[in-house]
């Protein structure tokens, strides 16, 4: 049997980070189609991809390297997502820019309460993220470089981009009410009923496989624990650019013992 190809983009999943996209994910992968997760983004060179975008979708965004690259088109969006079917989590945050990109997919939209999104993500992603001490940050900041991956930069100019904030800090409750009220209204003004799923995981499977024109799988619909799942990637993560950031900077340490070393000695000689 030939192996199934897969993309361009066929479907945008328009549901923020925290609002079950990892349970979407599996839900998606069920029904056949390749979907897109930050979680599983295993290659610290797809954030310099999603850096890039957020610098073309979001000009002004603090650090955005100049000359700033121009808009994102599918052409674009299809390098960087490459033989995905369905995009979810961090991407969500491109919504806009991919369904003007991709005018014929359709678009499944995920709104939890705003209270209980604000909760989680505010948890989850910005508090123990990013530390609040400008010292810390900075540190923070010099281990990802010194890693030489570009995780830091991308997440921060994606939601920094997205809510039109200088830094985490500024993320008020009221700053992310207005950002949450937006972004779903701008999604339902842009995209037709006809092409548009308003859809609870509640749900299960039946509105959103005949949506897709997908069948009914014999197995129940995914629910998988994304809080615990993303402390795990994380705690994995930051222990992988730990390592990766003391190997890259171990001959620069060991030269500069070195040094010392040698003019220890031959002070000594004197």
């Amino acid at each position: 049997m030939a192996e199934q190809r897969h993309g361009p983009l066929s479907v945008i999943h328009a549901g923020l980070m925290r609002t079950g996209t990892l349970s979407m994910k599996r839900a998606y992968e069920m029904l056949g189609l390749r979907a897109h997760h930050g979680f599983e983004m295993d290659s610290w060179d797809d954030y310099a991809g999603l850096e890039l975008a957020a610098e073309a979708t979001w000009p002004s965004v603090p650090g955005a390297r100049k000359p700033v690259p121009p808009p994102f088109t599918s052409a674009d969006w299809d390098r960087l997502f490459p033989n995905y079917d369905v995009v979810t989590d961090l991407a969500s945050l491109f919504a806009d820019e991919m369904i003007r990109a991709y005018p014929e997919a359709k678009v499944v939209v995920v709104q939890r309460d705003f209270d209980a999104w604000w909760a989680s993500f505010a948890s989850a992603v910005l508090s123990k993220d990013i530390p609040g001490n400008p010292l810390a940050l900075a540190l923070v900041h010099a281990l990802y470089r010194a890693a030489g991956t570009r995780v830091f930069d991308a997440v921060s100019k994606m939601v920094n981009g997205a809510f039109g904030t200088q830094s985490y800090r500024d993320i008020t409750t009221e700053k992310a009410r207005d950002f949450y009220d937006a972004y779903y209204s701008r999604i339902r003004q842009m995209v037709p009923a006809e092409r548009r799923l308003e859809y609870s995981l509640s749900q299960g499977w039946e509105p959103l496989c005949r949506f897709l024109d997908k069948p009914i799988p014999d197995a129940p619909f995914p629910r998988v624990n994304d809080s615990g799942e993303m402390q795990r990637r994380k705690m994995s993560e930051f222990g992988r650019i730990v390592f990766q950031a003391g190997r890259n900077m171990l001959p620069y340490l060991l030269g500069g013992a070195g040094a010392v070393l040698s003019v220890w000695l031959y002070s000594i000689s004197k």
